[in-house]
Parts: structure tokens; C-alpha cells; sequence
């Protein structure tokens, strides 16, 4: 078993032989990751998730927001993945979003998924675990919506300062008491 530090997280690998690992994906999930192509297997993640019984990999295929969400994946792939063949110029191969695996040994076959889809199968397998992704998310959101805020009230402060500057030097334009004294003249070219 190795460990790889971070100044975050600690992610352990064990592998399970030269193409496959168990890998520590968060502090929930330990997954089995193909080495080769950074697929994780969908069992592994609803045992993680402690889904029922009833609840199989190929069920998550059959419903229509799993459907939706890999056609606007697959969209999301083949748009960055043509603008990036363009700006290269050269062709690759479309990466899969999911593979069913069945001629490997047990315990590793089955249905894999791209790493972006992991959350995706784990909030469908645990609600629990989707409602803790929703909190995440709005923490997210309202950190971002602090540093926007603060990025709006930094503008106002230049903004209220540089009008104090501007107010401050009308005076000096215009003595007090003869602003009917001078003409304002507009030149034009």
C-alpha cells in the first residue's frame, strides 16, 4: 500500500494487480480504479455508497436524467475535445464515458465509469450521499457569492472615492458665491 501526500488530503492506493487499485476517492468512497484509463467500477461504488440490494449498475443506465446527463456528456467530450484537436491538430480517440467489463475476474467485472460520472452514480445510489453533494454545493455557491460581493463593495469604495476626488475639486472650479459670474464654454472640432 502507498500513500500520496497532499497538503489537503491523504489519497491511499492499494493495488490489486498491474491495471487495477483500490483507490481512497473521499472520505466516503473507496473505489476499484482502472490504472490504464481512470475508470471507476459502479459496483464498487454503490457498495461504498451502501446502496440496497436492489439497486443495480445497470438500472442507473435506464433512467432518463442518466441519459440526458451522457448525451450532454458526451456532447461536453467530443466539444473540448475538438477544439483542443484543432488548436493541436491532430485526431485522438474519443475517451468512454462508461464500459461493462466482463471478461475480467470477479470482484473487478462489471460496469466503469468515467471519474466525472462518480459523484453522478453515487447521489443516485445514497440519497444521504447526494444530500451531503447539495450541501457541498451550496457552501460553494455561497463562497462564491461572499467573493462577489466583496469584489461589488471594493468597486463601490473606488467608485464613492474617486466621487469624493471629484467633489472635492469642484469647488476649486468655481469660487463660492460666483457661479453666475462665469460662462462655460463647449469647443468642438
Amino acid at each position: 500500500m502507498s500513500t500520496l501526500e497532499n497538503t489537503t488530503t491523504a489519497i491511499v492506493h492499494e493495488v490489486i494487480n498491474e491495471e487495477y487499485e483500490y483507490i481512497q476517492y473521499n472520505k466516503q468512497l473507496r473505489l476499484i480504479r482502472s490504472v490504464k484509463d481512470d475508470m471507476y467500477q459502479m459496483q464498487s461504488i454503490l457498495t461504498a455508497c451502501f446502496a440496497p440490494d436492489t439497486k443495480l449498475p445497470k438500472d442507473w443506465f435506464r433512467n432518463q436524467s442518466t441519459i440526458e446527463l451522457l448525451s450532454e456528456a458526451q456532447r461536453d467530450v467530443l466539444f473540448s475535445e475538438n477544439s483542443e484537436e484543432q488548436r493541436v491538430g491532430k485526431k485522438s480517440q474519443s475517451p468512454k464515458l462508461y464500459e461493462n467489463r466482463e471478461k475480467l475476474p470477479n470482484g473487478l467485472r462489471g460496469y466503469y465509469v468515467h471519474r466525472l460520472l462518480v459523484n453522478a452514480v453515487a447521489m443516485w445510489a445514497s440519497p444521504r450521499y447526494a444530500w451531503n453533494i447539495y450541501k457541498l454545493l451550496d457552501e460553494l455557491h455561497r463562497q462564491e457569492r461572499g467573493e462577489m460581493e466583496k469584489k461589488l463593495q471594493a468597486k463601490d469604495e473606488v467608485i464613492e472615492s474617486k466621487d469624493k476626488s471629484i467633489q472635492k475639486r469642484i469647488p476649486r472650479s468655481v469660487p463660492k458665491g460666483k457661479e453666475k459670474n462665469y460662462k462655460y464654454m463647449i469647443y468642438t472640432e
